[in-house]
């Protein structure tokens, strides 16, 4: 089971993205836009600076073996409902691509500095153990990065602009907000993993295996990309009045 600590830091770095980002919305609406997007391309690189450590997560009394850069992907997957929200579907794929060209960038820092000599071997080994990544995986991200935030845009979009008629009610604002993060992050966490494992196993190890591991961590991927409703209705209210692009 998790340390109180790990889900006290958790739900604090949640509590924080949630409320700058409201608040930038609120106060400087096309600022908002730029620390968004500033956000997600933080997000996005640190998840994948964190891919190489495994460790065991527990979700109720399960445990599943995920990638430490899991953690994060609530936050980006939340993040990226909010710039939806507010600034619409075009704009939501503009501040994907920008984030994306950061984590590209950070790959291309990083092989610059493998064209370096090392002062020390014991620090080259680290250095290659925890950075150095092969091209199929890092195809595999690049594909899954692509196909899941594409999925999980263009759902947001499609739910958001059918429920935003219907949201008079307070009861109606709770539901069919939660409604289109929900569907929209766990049916990206689908595409994430079944693209990603596929592209970057297929074909290394036996089929019921590379399935066994797939269905795990989707499992643990969806679940974690709902723990994060409260801070979407939190944002949802905290932003009401404010301007919604479609």
């Amino acid at each position: 089971m998790e340390s109180v600590t790990f889900w006290v830091l958790w739900a604090l770095g949640m509590l924080i993205s949630t409320v700058l980002g409201a608040y930038a919305v609120k106060k400087h609406r096309d600022r908002g836009y730029m620390i968004f997007s500033t956000m997600l391309a933080i997000y996005i690189v640190s998840a994948n600076i964190l891919v190489p450590r495994l460790v065991t997560f527990h979700i109720f009394g399960v445990g599943f073996v995920l990638v430490t850069g899991s953690i994060i992907w609530p936050y980006t997957s939340q993040l990226t409902d909010m710039i939806n929200e507010i600034y619409g579907k075009k704009a939501t794929y503009l501040s994907a691509a920008v984030a994306y060209v950061a984590n590209l960038m950070f790959v291309v820092f990083v092989l610059m500095a493998f064209q370096l000599k090392p002062l020390t071997l014991d620090s080259e080994n680290f250095f290659k153990s925890f950075f150095a990544v092969a091209g199929r995986v890092l195809l595999a991200s690049t594909c899954s990065y692509i196909a899941s935030n594409y999925v999980d845009i263009k759902t947001f979009s499609w739910v958001k602009n059918w429920a935003i008629k219907r949201e008079e009610a307070f009861i109606n604002m709770i539901l069919l907000s939660s409604t289109r993060s929900a569907v929209s992050d766990a049916i990206s966490m689908v595409v994430d993993n079944l693209v990603f494992y596929t592209i970057a196993f297929y074909g290394t190890m036996p089929t019921s295996s590379l399935l066994g591991i797939i269905g795990s961590s989707m499992l643990a991927k969806v679940i974690l990309s709902q723990v994060d409703l409260p801070f979407f209705w939190l944002f949802k209210t905290m932003t009401q009045g404010i301007q919604r692009d479609t």
